[in-house]
């Protein structure tokens, strides 16, 4: 007997989800790192502002909580999901058209940042709900796989988008028309976004047992927050992501302006770290369904802790250091990005998944725009003294990858005493 996770309707469902998140990769690909640094350098942002403002998703994660009574009020998800996710992506591409706007630079300071928030409001309504409803089409004891299968799509795809993005860029750039490549990005992104519609059109509508059933703040949290599993889990996750946000932030205008890479070579370096992170994320992903979710986020763990390490080291005569810095950071994603959505299945009823996943991006999120802040506190006071800590000489982004592999080697310790320790529920 077929199973009815091999219907045509669920294969065609779990086809068009894959290629979704492919293009939706693309689009987070042109939102953030060195493309945004570029745009907010040249509205006039200093190198903490950028990073700061670079670091502003992970606090727009609370946007998440609000998808909770979303779902609860949604006979059907699918027009939803498409309507969120199509503003989202079109205020993304708005983001370019700002430096063309009669503004000042507090308003175009204020303008990004307000696209920054839209774009993230939309598409963290609807990220819990699409998650929910994209997986729905996947058999339980084949996330890790399908998972990892998913993530390498997207990233064998963006490795030639970047290519050609950042070549185009740069080719601009050189020209002494980089206002002309921000209205190619912006372009790209409005023509990305159309085809990111059609494949939502085409995933079939899979009523989610949340959808329609309002549930009451008390029973989310007994489901949640006062399961002990669950409260390690987003202990574990927040630890990380302040580890991560306490130094990714900054990266793009280090990059740009300290190590001195053009754009296209950053992509080259993005495209090589993408295949690192392709050639792990199969095997992490099987290794994940065979032992646990949170055993295979403790060993993307251990590759960004390496990554972290050496970013220590990374200064403009030793800059090439960035490229096994990237790398290894690239591949510990592969352990990381899509278990920390999927430990919730393995202490969580299917009934209140969406809410977990929400309540748990929300907690992270929120201390991953702290450390953000703090970052931008220290890095703007090591700018302040000439490069100087203690009498030595370094980059605050230096002094950030140490503070980020202390915290990394707490979040890796408690994952293996506390969190891999855990009973799961049985899938």
């Amino acid at each position: 007997m077929n199973s009815i996770f091999e219907t045509k309707d669920y294969q065609k469902s779990r086809s068009a989800y894959t290629a979704q998140c492919m293009f939706e990769y693309f689009i987070s690909l042109l939102a953030t790192d060195a493309f945004l640094a570029k745009l907010l350098k040249d509205i006039g942002l200093s190198d903490a502002l950028t990073g700061l403002l670079s670091s502003l998703i992970s606090f727009t994660f609370l946007f998440q909580l609000f998808s909770i009574p979303l779902a609860g009020k949604l006979k059907k998800i699918k027009k939803p999901v498409i309507v969120l996710d199509t503003l989202s992506q079109l205020f993304f591409a708005a983001m370019y058209t700002v430096p063309f706007l009669p503004l000042s630079l507090s308003g175009k300071a204020f303008a990004v940042t307000g696209l920054i928030l839209l774009a993230y409001l939309m598409l963290y309504l609807n990220t819990s709900i699409c998650y929910r409803w994209g997986n729905s089409f996947v058999s339980p004891d084949k996330r890790g796989s399908y998972s990892a299968t998913k993530e390498m799509i997207s990233l064998l795809g963006g490795v030639f988008f970047t290519l050609g993005t950042g070549f185009i860029t740069d080719r601009y750039e050189a020209g002494g028309n980089l206002h002309g490549a921000f209205i190619f990005l912006a372009v790209t992104m409005v023509i990305i976004c159309g085809f990111n519609f059609s494949c939502l059109s085409l995933m079939k509508e899979n009523p989610l047992s949340e959808n329609g059933k309002k549930q009451s703040v008390s029973a989310i949290i007994n489901h949640t927050l006062r399961k002990r599993e669950v409260r390690n889990t987003i202990i574990l996750t927040s630890i990380s992501e302040i580890a991560r946000y306490m130094t990714m932030g900054f990266m793009g205008t280090y990059k740009t302006v300290d190590l001195g890479f053009s754009v296209s070579t950053i992509q080259i370096i993005n495209v090589i770290a993408c295949m690192g992170r392709f050639a792990v994320s199969k095997p992490l992903g099987k290794y994940s369904d065979k032992h646990s979710y949170a055993k295979g986020y403790y060993l993307g763990n251990l590759l960004i802790l390496a990554s972290f390490v050496v970013g220590i080291f990374v200064a403009a005569p030793s800059r090439w250091l960035i490229l096994p810095s990237t790398i290894l950071f690239n591949m510990g994603l592969a352990g990381t990005g899509q278990n920390t959505f999927n430990m919730m299945y393995s202490y969580v009823d299917e009934e209140y998944i969406l809410s977990a996943i929400a309540v748990n991006n929300s907690v992270r999120g929120v201390f991953g725009f702290i450390a953000s802040c703090i970052g931008s506190v220290i890095l703007s006071s090591i700018q302040s003294s000439g490069g100087t800590v203690l009498g030595f000489s370094a980059n605050g982004q230096q002094v950030l990858c140490l503070i980020s592999t202390v915290l990394t080697v707490i979040a890796l310790v408690f994952n293996k005493e506390i969190v891999s320790k855990q009973t799961q529920n049985k899938k």
